[in-house]
């Protein structure tokens, strides 16, 4: 996963001046890799432990950060260790994360394209993630966003239906000025009533 992000920061690095951030999730059979670059989030939607399927309301599911932010400010002394500085929470005053693809100009001063990778195993309990960018998560909240989302897959609509609707919500209706994404990966898991008691 390294070598992946570092080849494709250097195939970046030959062609532009600027940079994106960056979450990738690998579900393989019952793990899963989540790695980031940047302020790209990934959240999961897991069910307690007690959740029992049965004809009372599934409980609320809880949102679980998966990734780490990479901002210039959290990332202060290894920036400086590289011989970059941070002014005003940005990385030489300009930018405001410390990870990246691109921002070539950046390299010398402590910008890495090196993720932060965690893995676990999938459990009955998962029922879905959303990964989304900095300007999604900047007017969602993980646990606002998740129990949106845990709705409408109660209510039986489909992922895009659901990402399309968190968009609309992220942009017209909370006025994000931001590039705004989100991606919805569901493992099946029971969600809410109307799923109560499937597998």
């Amino acid at each position: 996963m390294l070598a992946l992000c570092i080849r494709n920061d250097r195939a970046r690095h030959n062609v532009r001046d600027d940079g994106a951030c960056a979450v990738a999730v690998w579900v393989l059979q019952d793990l899963v890799l989540v790695a980031n670059v940047g302020d790209a989030k990934c959240v999961l939607a897991r069910a307690p432990e007690d959740a029992k399927a049965g004809p009372k309301p599934a409980p609320t599911l809880k949102a679980i950060v998966l990734t780490k932010e990479h901002t210039a400010l959290l990332e202060r002394q290894r920036i400086e260790k590289a011989g970059g500085t941070v002014v005003n929470g940005r990385l030489a005053g300009r930018i405001q994360i410390a990870r990246s693809f691109g921002d070539a100009a950046f390299k010398k001063l402590g910008c890495s394209s090196s993720p932060d990778v965690m893995a676990f195993p999938l459990t009955r309990r998962d029922s879905f993630m959303l990964l989304g960018c900095d300007g999604f998560w900047g007017v969602f909240g993980s646990q606002e966003a998740v129990d949106a989302a845990a709705g409408l897959l109660a209510e039986g609509q489909p992922p895009k239906a659901i990402t399309n609707r968190l968009l609309n919500i992220a942009v017209r209706e909370k006025r994000c000025k931001d590039n705004c994404s989100v991606l919805l990966l569901s493992f099946g898991a029971p969600v809410g009533p109307a799923e109560a008691g499937t597998s």
